[in-house]
């Protein structure tokens, strides 16, 4: 329903009939209103939805570390761009029409930093698993109170859980519990460092593997 602004010879704003009025740089505007597209999609156009719209909702589960550790961007959200374009175009697999994520290939953050090394992992006992890798400190731009952080995904229950702060790159080994509700689920896991500079900067982070919890 439309509205009538400044009287009866004024503009209007909203939809009446198959007009739409609107006001824009302060001058009242009338366009056509949108009509539905009586054109059937592609298999490629419902194809790039159904992979857009599960990156998406992948992505919205972690967007706060993403939103911090994503790219050179100053920009938050614009961080959030770019893991939704990286993600896209390198971290789904299709299988019989339907889309998924590439677990190996997804990205928890990405930067100058270096990564993880020599990483490997081993199941506990008490619902804990233990993760080692190699000290690699003496890279240009690292550092051995570089902060580690775990990520555990559980696919069965579309949830993260992130371990972060949790050991230092010299550290080369880390124990952690793995939380009540997340037991007996299977984990998908990523580690990455972030140094401790005022602003922090991350390393691109790498895939640790499959574990069940």
């Amino acid at each position: 329903m439309g509205t009538i602004q400044n009287g009866l010879l004024g503009g209007f704003s909203g939809k009446v009939g198959p007009v739409v009025g609107a006001t824009w740089r302060n001058k009242n505007i009338i366009r056509s209103a949108p009509q539905p597209s009586s054109i059937p999609r592609s298999q490629a156009q419902l194809s790039n939805q159904s992979d857009f719209g599960l990156v998406s909702s992948f992505l919205a589960k972690y967007r706060f570390f993403l939103k911090q550790y994503f790219g050179e961007s100053t920009a938050p959200s614009q961080r959030f761009y770019d893991a939704m374009s990286y993600h896209k175009l390198h971290a789904t697999r299709q299988e019989n029409g339907l889309f998924y994520m590439n677990y190996p290939k997804v990205l928890i953050s990405k930067g100058a930093i270096p990564g993880v090394l020599g990483v490997t992992l081993t199941l506990g006992v008490n619902n804990s698993i233990q993760l080692t890798w190699t000290d690699n400190s003496e890279q240009a731009l690292a550092a051995p109170n570089d902060l580690l952080t775990v990520a555990a995904y559980a696919p069965a229950l579309h949830t993260f859980y992130f371990f972060e702060a949790c050991a230092e790159r010299q550290d080369t080994t880390v124990n952690l519990t793995i939380p009540a509700g997340f037991t007996e689920q299977p984990l998908q896991l990523w580690a990455t460092f972030t140094d401790q500079a005022k602003h922090p900067t991350a390393a691109t982070s790498c895939y640790v593997g499959e574990v069940n919890g």
